[in-house]
């Protein structure tokens, strides 16, 4: 039985897809198609501007506009990886593949930028490959002397940035097909003891690996967020900039293969989050990190510290006037270790007492701290998890894990 959903791109919200270029576009001046895997576009937009918009407004250019993003994004699939080309009328495109288990679903096509300023011979090279649309050749070669020149590297970290995007939603609806499917089928199958065990411990797994999910579009859609408030107070250098950040952080989103890594490279992993952070604070918000050297090894789950960082910054020092102060801190306690993030933001309601990890329906927090929680418990057992203790003027919350030789 093929359990793969026919077409993913039927079962995303058109409005949501028409959101992502929307918000892309006015963050980086760089406009985009998301193609199927015939080579047509998904979704109708108007975030085309100047020289794009005036080709596209003839028929005849627009079938060309959509030929040159198809053939490009069929050269990802040959080559298995980004590609770069100019359209018919001679602007840089650049193509990212759009891939599930080795099945190619469709192409993202960045467009309306150049890598250099254009040279005389290129506008000759537009204008006669532009004859035959009527028109005008003044406003095109204006139009296209226009257009935004931008590197080599910020090109593909923001072909990087909207690839991770719009394939991670695509990823995460195939999977939720596919799982639904595989599920009932197989507890359908479960007819004795052994079947059932094996399919818990499945299960078990498959919960772990959705919770870690869970966490990753609630941190990518608040950074996002940070973007476009930029973008909209007038600081378009200053948003491109975390725009590229986020790309980094990504990119290490997507080459993160193992459930647990080293309380040093999720170290790594925050101290790049921070930086995106301070860029929104500027002088408010000042940043310590003591962790001894001899727990630097020690074994967490994958985007488990950042989450707790996050919530000091959002909830905690964001609403706080003036300095704020935030704290990493790691110390072993009895027969486990706990990694406290502190700050002296503006603090929780007092009647809030200690979480009862035994309990965690009490969890006082949002998705992140409670997802975190709830992996804790799936990869080490019911007495570890988070720990939230709210003190005058302070709030902390640890992350207790077990001791590792």
């Amino acid at each position: 039985m093929d359990h793969k959903p026919k077409s993913l791109f039927q079962l995303i919200e058109e409005d949501k897809l028409v959101r992502i270029i929307e918000t892309f576009t006015k963050a980086t001046d760089i406009t985009i198609d998301i193609n199927d895997a015939l080579g047509f576009p998904v979704v109708q937009h108007d975030y085309f501007y100047g020289f794009c918009r005036s080709i596209r407004s003839k028929e005849a250019g627009l079938k060309r506009c959509i030929n040159s993003n198809a053939q490009l994004g069929f050269n990802t699939v040959e080559q298995g990886n980004s590609c770069m080309g100019k359209c018919h009328a001679g602007v840089m495109l650049m193509s990212v593949p759009i891939i599930v288990d080795d099945q190619f679903y469709g192409s993202i096509t960045c467009g309306q930028m150049q890598l250099e300023k254009s040279k005389s011979q290129d506008i000759e090279t537009m204008l006669h490959a532009t004859n035959d649309l009527g028109l005008d050749p003044e406003h095109l070669t204006q139009t296209f002397q226009e257009i935004q020149v931008i590197s080599m590297e910020k090109c593909q970290a923001a072909g990087g940035l909207i690839q991770f995007v719009v394939s991670y939603i695509v990823e995460l609806i195939y999977r939720a097909k596919i799982q639904e499917t595989l599920s009932k089928e197989k507890l359908k199958a479960a007819e004795d003891a052994r079947i059932i065990v094996e399919l818990e411990h499945t299960l078990h797994k498959a919960e772990l690996k959705n919770l870690q999910a869970q966490i990753k579009p609630h941190f990518l859609f608040n950074t996002l967020n940070t973007i476009i408030s930029l973008v909209t107070l007038g600081e378009n250098e200053k948003g491109l900039n975390t725009l590229f950040a986020i790309s980094n952080l990504l990119r290490h989103n997507i080459d993160q293969p193992e459930e647990l890594v080293s309380l040093l490279e999720e170290l790594h992993y925050v101290e790049s989050y921070l930086l995106i952070q301070k860029n929104r604070f500027g002088k408010r918000l000042e940043v310590s990190i003591e962790v001894p050297e001899d727990l630097k090894n020690l074994q967490i789950p994958f985007l488990s510290l950042q989450p707790l960082v996050e919530n000091a910054c959002i909830h905690g020092l964001e609403p706080k006037e003036g300095i704020g102060h935030l704290w990493i801190t790691g110390k072993k306690v009895s027969n486990h270790v706990e990694i406290s993030v502190i700050d002296d933001g503006v603090g929780i309601p007092h009647h809030y007492a200690t979480i009862d990890l035994s309990r965690d329906h009490q969890i006082i927090a949002g998705i992140g701290l409670r997802n975190v929680h709830k992996r804790l418990q799936l990869q080490f057992g019911k007495e570890f998890g988070v720990k939230l203790l709210p003190e005058h003027r302070l709030t902390t919350v640890s992350l207790l894990v077990p001791q590792q030789e």
